[in-house]
């Protein structure tokens, strides 16, 4: 199924699985309407992992009904249905020749299955990871979700061998509400890139510097920052106004489109395309001129986009426009532009600096290469390893 996390997982672990280990993958088969598919990435994982379960939500009345309910079905998340499935195939399973077990969040529902099988298989090593903060986490808006949360994180917490965040701020958010020893078993982890499924060709040579943002917009997450501030370059630098092409890659509502600043913009400069396959996705990474990173005009981001990692793994100039947070430590980290999202004049500078370095000719490096390589898949998955090996 089309979700982050797909990629999010599969990408550490087949580097994982390259350093010896032998993983079996225990996930959701396509079963829910409201997410659609992308096959795009089954080759790869067919060929990294031993072996692959997909299971799908129970049949008979229990079933019917979890398919049926808002509540049943979405609460704490669309997993949840799969909740009983996926404790009976892993009390079934011989659990006794893993080295760990690990699950991947933000479907928290797989955890409180790990807290029933731990009640069981108390010596089985458990390393949860979380991508997204759990209990506290700011975007949330159910309130039985919310409630949900906060009565099974602790549980969680308490039985897991080792945690890991994706974010600092995500990991400070978890720890604030349980006793200090936690820090002891918990340590942070970045999304990863995988240059193995970037195409290993050249990149396009596009006859407009393609500025390209991939994913959703929405609410306080507008490309509105971006129109006002290439209106302004466009009119102090006329000799570069009818080179730029903007392609927002993914939904956009139409109303962002149909702005004055939007409006404003040379005709045809503004190209909105279709959600795409998550491996059409990365080429589109790969041959772009520059990636922007449009992220939500708020007071802190606790999170670490995955899509950060795939575009470091592009090896394309990027300019973000990011509030404090997770984000921007990783842009700052990187040397590379960057501006918050409700600084137009700022985001217009970086945007200029980067069509520079485009114009150029791009001699030197755009970011910092040794900060980037914290983020390939390789170097997290020798992480990983020294966890289960501490764990083992």
């Amino acid at each position: 199924m089309q979700v982050q996390m797909t990629p999010a997982v599969l990408k550490p672990m087949a580097a994982f699985a390259e350093l010896g280990y032998a993983v079996d993958v225990l996930c959701a088969d396509s079963f829910s309407p409201h997410l659609p598919l992308d096959t795009s990435l089954l080759p790869y994982a067919e060929s990294a992992f031993r072996r692959v379960t997909r299971l799908r939500p129970p049949r008979g009345i229990r079933g019917f009904l979890q398919r049926h309910s808002e509540v049943l079905t979405r609460v704490p998340d669309l997993m949840t249905v799969l909740h009983q499935p996926a404790y009976e195939y892993l009390m079934d399973a011989d659990l006794g020749q893993y080295d760990a077990v690990m699950t991947w969040s933000p479907f928290h529902s797989i955890n409180s299955v790990m807290v029933r099988v731990k009640k069981h298989r108390k010596d089985l090593p458990w390393i949860a990871q979380f991508s997204d903060p759990w209990a506290g986490n700011p975007l949330e808006v159910s309130e039985l979700a919310k409630a949900w949360n906060r009565w099974h994180e602790p549980r969680a917490v308490n039985a897991a061998n080792f945690i890991v965040h994706s974010s600092p701020y995500s990991l400070e958010l978890m720890l604030r509400d349980h006793p200090p020893g936690l820090r002891k078993k918990a340590d942070v982890l970045p999304h990863v890139f995988n240059r193995g499924l970037y195409p290993s060709r050249p990149k396009a040579a596009n006859s407009k510097i393609t500025l390209r943002y991939l994913g959703v917009l929405y609410g306080r997450r507008s490309p509105e920052p971006l129109f006002l501030a290439i209106n302004r370059l466009c009119e102090r630098r006329r000799d570069i106004a009818g080179m730029l092409a903007i392609e927002l890659i993914g939904h956009v509502p139409a109303e962002m489109l149909q702005t004055a600043a939007a409006r404003a913009l040379p005709a045809g400069t503004v190209i909105n395309v279709p959600n795409v396959s998550y491996l059409k996705s990365l080429e589109l990474m790969y041959d772009a001129d520059i990636l922007l990173l449009i992220e939500a005009d708020i007071r802190s981001n606790l999170f670490l986009p995955s899509k950060l990692a795939d575009y470091l793994g592009a090896d394309t100039p990027i300019v973000g426009f990011v509030p404090p947070g997770a984000s921007e430590d990783a842009l700052v980290g990187l040397d590379c532009w960057r501006a918050r999202p409700s600084d137009v004049p700022g985001i217009t500078n970086a945007i200029e600096a980067a069509v520079d370095y485009v114009l150029s000719g791009q001699e030197s490096r755009w970011c910092d290469e040794s900060f980037k390589l914290q983020f390939s898949a390789a170097n997290v998955a020798q992480q990983f390893a020294k966890i289960v090996g501490r764990l083992t």
